[in-house]
């Protein structure tokens, strides 16, 4: 296979000639490439073969982005929905206690209101006695 053709530099001398390239972070890279398999046809591969693997890492990580940007956007409507939810959640909790409370003052008016209709029937049949 090509990948043990090509050995990084550092590797144990053999009859190797140097090939100068641009690494991905834009430092020369420098290649040992044994002499008989240096040939122009070689070469013409290893630059194809390289030329698919960028085409390959390219498209990759423009894929990636587009994932990353629908995984963003997914979650800030997920955040949208929460801070909603949250919102009317709380709008209800703060119904039922002011429902609760109001339910608390009408049974108290109730109350007085009962107390207030038996104090006027005592007072009528008092009232009635007295005639």
């Amino acid at each position: 296979p090509l990948c043990e053709m090509v050995q990084p530099s550092g590797s144990p001398a053999g009859d190797q000639d140097m090939l100068g390239e641009e690494s991905s972070l834009g430092k020369p890279a420098m290649l040992h490439v044994p002499s008989e398999q240096g040939t122009p046809e070689t070469f013409q591969r290893c630059l194809e073969e390289n030329q698919e693997l960028r085409d390959a890492i390219r498209q990759s990580n423009q894929m990636l982005r587009e994932r990353c940007e629908e995984l963003q956007h997914f979650q800030g409507n997920q955040r949208e929905e929460k801070a909603f939810l949250m919102q009317k959640f709380q709008e209800a909790r703060d119904l039922v206690v002011r429902l609760s409370l109001e339910k608390r003052e009408l049974r108290q008016q109730r109350e007085q209101a009962l107390k207030e209709v038996e104090r006027l029937k005592t007072c009528q049949q008092q009232m009635a006695e007295d005639k």
